[in-house]
């Protein structure tokens, strides 16, 4: 019996796994970082760890806070084998599949040789091997590859002088995609489109797989342009019994992570969705697999499949799941760890579920990750909306981790229903402090293309969201009311009489301070929510959010004077790999070193063609925005 269960995991995906224990009657136990302490209030009890990723010391918290189970969320050890049989190996229930099952789908080159001969459709993989020095493959550094699964059976290909691609004998229409064999999250993943691009993208993918999972194995592939990534949620529980829970659509992608999810999806056919979890049924019982998992697939426009990888855990995007299920799967993963048997049919799934994932991250400025504190964070309590949260008011985001905040899940009984009370969601949200993907997210569900269903892995190349505020009526509105308010004192707590000064109606609250304005642009009245705070106006609308500093006067955060040619960090993070030392001669866009943060390598580029004269940081620095990493001079 599970009296105690540990979560050995942070924010959103920890509370979420609270919430459902406490539903259950269980006791619950959060392990936290330092200065990572916003999950802890939702379990009964906390014990600080140096690290999430320590598997000794994670299993000695368990032990001393006397829990019988662990929970591993997503991320982190959450597919680790070596976790799992440790803590099967204490004597606690692991709430999640199998040790072996984890380490047969955790090799995506190995997992797809499993599902060959399972009978699950697989795509055509290249095997890629360094070529040695002197070799009868050509000059040392060059890559020679082959057909047949990664064997290295097929015929080689002759590699051309100073380290180019190995194509020559190998019939490979491009584009082609790199992947790394191990961990997933678009890490370790380059598109390639051209011969002459291929040996790049070996070398940054294996450096990046090397960085971010301790292994530099890779492979290569076809790249579906236009495809969709179809997901197939599975429960199997340890008596051979196993669900298919419908399909989840997720293709639309950004840098290889996903943004938006639904099911189901809108271009699945009663027929392909049969076939698709006959597979996924095939794909669990070839690894003999036990509680919840998802097999995913990449399918094209006429409908044809292949299997992708297999998730051995719980997934981010599992609340539409259950939004048109009716079930809890935590719950599910909890019972079927303790022994329950599946009984009957699995539920039909009914009405549409959406799902949003809310980024802290800048769009106008590269989608870098942001990070300080969230000032506000409210999502309006709409019928059908659900708000899977890691994060409140006064909440600090940093850089060591995802830059999700929440996600936000809609359900109605039509897509697009599900749809419009998803985007009104997001619009009426009032998020504070930090940049987000919000006004993004919600032209994207907003867009006719997103409406119509027309959502493959190609949709953000394809549509233009980027529409800036700058371009609207919004900011000439916003600057008219921020000076306003700056020349403005006296506010009367009078509701139903609205003050007026330079054009704009403005609306108080009790502490006398204006909370809403009413202005007319072009023959038409707007509303704009205020938020005042010590140095920023923060402005919500229909036309989207913005913050504006209170006076000119103030400085713009995080910008200093820098020597002519100085790259500097955009963000906070981690020197993770330098790619240019001093003395080397680049090109313009070329990568002089690399940033990690929030689990994402950001390259730091040369502006313009010439030398490398500095390097100012060195691999696992910590630096902070605005500091000098390097400085390229212009030939």
């Amino acid at each position: 019996m599970i009296i105690r269960l540990l979560v050995a995991n942070r924010g959103e995906i920890a509370r979420r796994i609270f919430r459902t224990c406490a539903e259950m009657g269980i006791g619950t136990v959060a392990v936290y970082e330092a200065d990572d302490d916003d999950h802890l209030d939702y379990a009964d009890m906390a014990v600080r760890v140096r690290s999430y990723l320590d598997v000794d010391e994670l299993v000695r918290a368990a032990e001393s806070a006397g829990a019988q189970a662990v929970h591993p969320g997503y991320g982190f050890l959450s597919e680790n084998a070596a976790f799992a049989r440790a803590v099967i190996g204490a004597g606690l229930v692991w709430i999640g599949p199998p040790p072996e099952a984890i380490e047969a789908m955790g090799s995506k080159t190995e997992a797809k040789k499993l599902m060959a001969a399972a009978g699950v459709p697989v795509l055509p993989e290249f095997a890629v091997a360094e070529v040695p020095a002197r070799s009868e493959a050509g000059a040392a550094g060059a890559t020679a590859w082959s057909e047949a699964g990664g064997d290295g059976s097929g015929p080689l290909g002759k590699a051309a002088a100073g380290g180019a691609s190995v194509v020559s004998e190998v019939d490979v229409a491009f584009p082609l995609v790199v992947k790394a064999s191990a961990g997933g999250g678009g890490r370790g993943m380059r598109v390639v489109r051209e011969p002459a691009a291929l040996e790049r993208a070996l070398a940054e993918a294996r450096a990046e797989a090397e960085a971010a999972f301790g292994d530099a194995a890779v492979f290569v592939e076809p790249y579906l342009e236009d495809a969709r990534h179809i997901e197939v949620q599975v429960l199997a529980d340890a008596h051979g019994r196993i669900w298919t829970l419908g399909e989840r659509e997720c293709s639309l992608q950004r840098r290889h992570q996903k943004v938006v999810e639904e099911s189901p999806s809108p271009f699945v056919t009663p027929a392909l969705r049969e076939s698709l979890c006959a597979a996924a049924v095939k794909a669990a019982q070839a690894v003999g697999y036990v509680n919840a998992g998802t097999v995913e697939f990449l399918v094209d426009g006429s409908g044809r499949f292949s299997f992708l990888e297999m998730n051995t855990r719980l997934q981010v995007e599992h609340p539409v799941t259950e939004a048109v299920t009716g079930l809890d799967l935590v719950r599910w993963q909890i019972l079927i760890a303790a022994g329950a048997t599946l009984e009957g049919d699995a539920p039909v799934p009914r009405g549409h579920a959406i799902e949003a994932r809310l980024y802290a991250e800048d769009p106008r400025n590269g989608w870098l990750p942001q990070a300080g504190t969230l000032r506000r964070f409210a999502v309006p309590a709409l019928p059908g909306v659900r708000v899977d949260a890691g994060v409140d008011d006064g909440s600090r985001v940093g850089v060591r981790y995802d830059p999700m905040l929440a996600k936000v899940i809609a359900h109605a009984p039509t897509r697009d229903e599900a749809g419009a009370k998803l985007a009104a969601a997001l619009a009426g949200a009032r998020i504070h402090g930090l940049r987000t993907n919000r006004d993004h997210l919600v032209r994207t569900l907003r867009h006719p293309a997103f409406v119509a269903g027309q959502t493959t892995t190609a949709f953000f190349e394809r549509h233009d969201l980027s529409t800036v505020l700058d371009e609207t009526p919004f900011r000439v509105a916003a600057a008219r009311a921020v000076a306003a308010l700056s020349r403005t004192a006296g506010w009367r707590n009078v509701r139903s009489q609205p003050r007026r000064k330079f054009g704009v109606e403005y609306v108080t609250h009790p502490s006398d301070r204006p909370d809403r304005i009413v202005q007319e642009i072009e023959g038409v009245r707007h509303v704009f929510h205020v938020a005042i705070y010590e140095d920023v106006v923060e402005l919500d609308s229909s036309f989207g959010s913005l913050a504006l500093p209170k006076e000119s006067r103030f400085p713009q955060p995080g910008v200093t004077e820098v020597a002519r040619g100085s790259l500097i960090a955009p963000m906070p993070g981690i020197v993770s790999r330098i790619g240019a030392m001093p003395g080397k001669k680049v090109l313009a866009g070329q990568p002089i070193l690399w940033l990690e943060a929030m689990k994402m390598e950001h390259p730091i580029v040369a502006r313009s063609d010439g030398v490398v004269t500095a390097i100012h940081a060195q691999a696992g620095q910590q630096v902070e925005v605005g500091q000098p990493l390097a400085t390229v001079e212009e030939e």
